[in-house]
């Protein structure tokens, strides 16, 4: 992996109604684990698994002032 490449990432949220009760963002690999655990601990609820967008490449940010 190059230095400038970031690792994918998602984020699974655990909902009550429209609020999210749990909120981790990992790996892909750690995420659905997650997701798995939840969804055994809180049955019942909506649990969702979404791709981030990728991170921006630092040398590409404005200098802060």
């Amino acid at each position: 992996m190059s230095a400038n490449v970031m690792p994918e990432r998602r984020r699974v949220r655990v909902w009550f109604g429209k609020t999210p009760i749990a909120d981790y963002i990992a790996a892909p690999e750690l995420a659905f684990r997650y997701q798995d655990a939840m969804g055994k601990r809180f049955a019942g609820l909506p649990i969702t698994n979404e791709p981030l967008p990728p991170l921006p490449d630092p040398e590409t940010l404005p200098p802060l002032r």
